[in-house]
């Protein structure tokens, strides 16, 4: 468990990827249960009360703490949860559907880039997202992730994933250990062998996929992902079969950005989607060892999706997801120059340079409350994601 305060008798708590908000007496409650690694007897005589009555406060308290009502009216951070670092603007590679178009192939200064995390440790912020371009491709990065690490904030690392055993073998030697508890890596697998390297280029797969088990065996978390686009949706069931069967922590299966080199032919049709569906679910049926997969439909003009439980030969259907985007609330995204926005789709929000700034002036730049302003007017307070809505146009087109 993390925590970071930001007002009196208010704090935020991290437990299990999620964020709360908390006050003191809701903290020590929690705190103690934790550092008893969640037994229930030895926290409560350290809490000087009966088991059964700490059983019914930390029901209580879960109840409370969930509550999303007190979260939209109550709670305002002076800080970000969550930063987005695009700590670079080179790749090795040209993807077919790449999002960002052309790069300009530069980067900061390493003196610059020291800088910038050091910035960020003083912030309070718990969670640091490293992408590019090819995050990789920065020669500090284990010097930067260390550091990163050494002060409580989880790492994320977005990545293709050629250069992951260099990278994990340099930061071991940093660390002294394998911090496969606090460092996730988020790796694009893009189909099986011809549809990957039609997209990433010739061989990648190979290296991808050799990485990928290496560092799964070595126990960290990786999470791949797959943009489901034209060139791959007929592989990607099999692809999620071979995945399964090594062992990945997470399979994650994404719909296109038709944005940068992403063009909007490369956008599935409806007829293509249930294609992609029906073949998924024979692969799933094939899975005996509890495969599913948690699946939303194409979102509609209020980015509004169905979510359906696919196991086996069942499709469940859970509810209807409407997505809130926490962009300008609870984190922003640093640009490879040092530019900061709330949503990195949305440019004309700019809420300074970090070179110039600490982060907690820029969070607190007028612009970020216009970006806010601006999302609620947009969207009758809805907070619905405003990329993700072109995105619904550019799909409706191809429909």
């Amino acid at each position: 468990m993390k925590k970071r305060e930001i007002a009196n008798d208010r704090y935020i708590i991290y437990i299990n990827n999620k964020y709360y908000v908390v006050n003191e007496y809701t903290l020590k409650i929690i705190s103690a249960y934790y550092d008893n690694n969640k037994n229930i007897e030895k926290t409560a005589k350290g809490l000087n009360i009966s088991g059964f009555h700490l059983k019914r406060i930390l029901n209580k308290l879960q109840k409370e703490i969930k509550n999303i009502t007190y979260y939209e009216d109550n709670v305002n951070l002076n800080f970000p949860l969550k930063i987005q670092w695009k700590i670079t603007n080179k790749c090795n590679l040209l993807c077919l559907h790449c999002y960002l178009g052309a790069l300009n192939n530069k980067e900061l200064s390493e003196d610059k880039l020291f800088k910038i995390t050091d910035k960020i440790i003083n912030s309070n912020v718990f969670e640091v997202t490293l992408t590019g371009g090819e995050a990789l491709l920065v020669k500090s990065l284990p010097l930067i992730v260390s550091k990163l690490l050494k002060n409580d904030i989880k790492v994320n690392i977005f990545t293709n994933g050629l250069l992951l055993p260099d990278f994990e073998r340099k930061l071991v030697d940093i660390l002294g250990y394998a911090p496969t508890e606090k460092l996730d890596f988020f790796i694009s697998l893009d189909g099986l062998e011809n549809s990957h390297d039609k997209i990433r280029g010739k061989g990648n797969f190979k290296k991808t996929f050799n990485n990928i088990k290496l560092i799964t065996q070595k126990g960290y978390r990786i999470t791949t992902n797959t943009v489901l686009n034209t060139s791959n949706y007929l592989d990607v069931p099999d692809l999620y079969k071979l995945l399964w069967e090594t062992g990945i922590y997470k399979i994650q299966i994404s719909n296109m950005i038709s944005l940068g080199r992403a063009t909007s032919d490369m956008l599935l049709s409806e007829n293509q989607h249930e294609e992609f569906l029906k073949n998924f679910k024979k692969i799933l049926s094939e899975l005996d060892r509890g495969a599913k997969l948690l699946y939303a439909d194409m979102p509609d003009e209020e980015c509004q999706s169905k979510v359906y439980l696919l196991s086996g030969n069942k499709t469940e259907y859970l509810q209807k997801e409407h997505w809130k985007c926490s962009a300008g609330i609870g984190k922003c995204t640093i640009e490879s120059n040092g530019d900061v926005y709330c949503c990195p789709f949305i440019k004309n929000y700019c809420l300074g340079n970090i070179n110039e700034k600490d982060i907690a002036q820029i969070w607190d730049n007028k612009k970020r409350y216009e970006f806010l302003k601006m999302i609620a007017k947009e969207n009758n307070d809805s907070r619905v994601c405003i990329a993700a809505k072109s995105n619904y146009k550019a799909r409706k087109e191809v429909i």
